[in-house]
């Protein structure tokens, strides 16, 4: 996730070309962060203890840890801890920036400053978007004094991070009276409240969507592709239903829908949130009454 809201921020600003991204992308899914650059970012090492046990690993056959050990300088504790959070989106993307040789850790820092700044990123929603914490970054995007708006906000987004795809970022949302799209796939709840839940696109961004919880790939926006997205609202509506049922509220699913080149009025307003799955944009439809 912080690949996706950096990088872009990176590429807008013509920081770094689309095919550097592209590779960066390629080395986050190919590679983990190394032990070093953890433990520098937490604090365990200084930047010239890593430099040492980096030469010390080239001129023998043993581990960092092992050296780090030897050396005095971290625990096996703190060695074992490191290697839990070896799969740091933040750190995994830092390190493929340098080793690329596309960024210099300073130019790094200098671009992170300004992504915070220019955003207006308070340091928790920097620390949730760096890790991937959906509730900690969702309050900087998402403006409603509605609470189920929020949940089921953040629980379709934990869902594409666990069914569809780890590389998503989103916008700013708003609310709108009327959704006008190319193609719509959504699904009504009704109960002790109604809800609606949908996607919708003008292009092929909701193909991401479609592919990734299809676990196969469309190559257009046709009734196959958008049955999967309805399906993917059908599962997140599902999960949501059986959260709310601990708390005495019941609701219930009608089958999903699809349209496509429509507008779709309703009795109250959407809360509509750009979402961008691998960088193709579609947007989330949500509305509960």
């Amino acid at each position: 996730m912080f690949s996706q809201f950096f990088g872009n921020y990176l590429l807008e600003n013509q920081k770094i070309t689309a095919e550097q991204f592209d590779s960066c992308m390629n080395y986050i899914k190919a590679n983990r962060v190394k032990l070093g650059l953890i433990a520098e970012s937490e604090g365990l090492l200084t930047r010239t203890q890593a430099n040492e046990l980096n030469y010390l690993q080239m001129q023998t056959d043993k581990k960092f840890g092992d050296l780090a050990v030897e050396k005095g300088y971290l625990t096996e504790t703190d060695v074992n801890y490191l290697l839990g959070r070896q799969g740091n989106p933040y750190l995994i993307f830092i390190q493929a920036l340098e080793e690329g040789d596309i960024l210099s850790r300073e130019e790094i820092e200098e671009n992170l400053n300004d992504f915070q700044q220019k955003n207006n990123y308070s340091d928790d929603v920097m620390n949730a978007i760096k890790n991937g914490d959906i509730e900690g970054l969702l309050p900087a995007f998402v403006s409603t004094e509605n609470s189920h708006y929020f949940d089921l906000i953040a629980l379709t987004l934990r869902s594409l991070v666990r069914f569809v795809s780890s590389y998503i970022r989103i916008d700013k949302g708003s609310i709108v009276s009327s959704v006008t799209a190319k193609a719509i796939a959504y699904q009504h709840t009704i109960g002790d409240y109604n809800g609606f839940l949908g996607f919708c696109c003008d292009d092929k961004g909701i193909l991401k969507i479609a592919d990734g919880y299809a676990k196969e790939e469309f190559t257009d926006v046709d009734e196959d592709a958008l049955d999967a997205v309805g399906e993917f609202t059908n599962c997140v509506n599902g999960l949501y239903s059986a959260e709310l049922s601990f708390k005495d509220i019941i609701i219930d699913m009608r089958p999903p829908e699809l349209l496509f080149d429509t507008t779709i009025e309703g009795d109250g307003d959407f809360y509509m949130i750009p979402i961008y799955v691998e960088g193709k944009k579609s947007n989330l439809i949500v509305k509960l009454g």
